[in-house]
């Protein structure tokens, strides 16, 4: 029974991230754009949740990330989703090289799958409509858009760290009271 109440508080808690991350991209951070470029404060999420608890919790939250993104904004339905989820397990692969309080892997891993995830998105919704000017696109969106994520990657980090180092703690309390 008391394992049930670790992943249901699990499951709240990180439904309560993603809503609370969804929000603070589409609501606070388009008022904070630099050139028109936003972070990717969801992409900063499915890294740290696969980083921090492995590539299935990446893929879950990259999966329900981006299927509320595909809600708002998709033009084809499933695309952010499948493309956070493997942004999630390819991160969450990363797992056993993530130390807590080291912020460089975090942050090298959290503008390559901001770059992944740019290249995507142009090939999807740019080049299969003869948008062809990728140097265009890297130069303007991409790489300001790693930058501006990475910057912003460095303030969620703490806050991050805190909710799932506590969300280990619980699980952890809640094993010592079983055993």
């Amino acid at each position: 029974m008391s394992s049930f109440r670790h992943i249901l508080k699990r499951i709240l808690i990180t439904a309560g991230l993603i809503a609370l991350v969804f929000l603070l991209q589409e609501s606070v951070f388009p008022h904070l754009a630099l050139g028109g470029i936003t972070p990717n404060c969801v992409i900063i999420l499915v890294c740290f949740a696969g980083f921090s608890n492995g590539a299935l919790e990446g893929m879950l939250v990259g999966f329900f990330s981006g299927i509320l993104l595909d809600l708002m904004h998709g033009q084809y339905f499933g695309m952010y989703a499948l493309l956070y989820l493997y942004i999630g397990f390819l991160n969450g692969s990363f797992r056993k090289f993530f130390f807590g309080e080291d912020l460089k892997l975090p942050l090298l891993f959290t503008g390559l799958s901001d770059i992944i995830y740019g290249f995507v998105i142009y090939f999807f919704l740019f080049f299969t409509r003869q948008k062809t000017d990728v140097l265009f696109y890297i130069k303007s969106i991409i790489i300001p858009e790693a930058v501006y994520t990475m910057l912003v990657t460095v303030a969620l980090y703490v806050p991050l760290l805190l909710i799932y180092n506590f969300m280990g703690k619980q699980k952890q309390r809640e094993t010592k009271i079983i055993v």
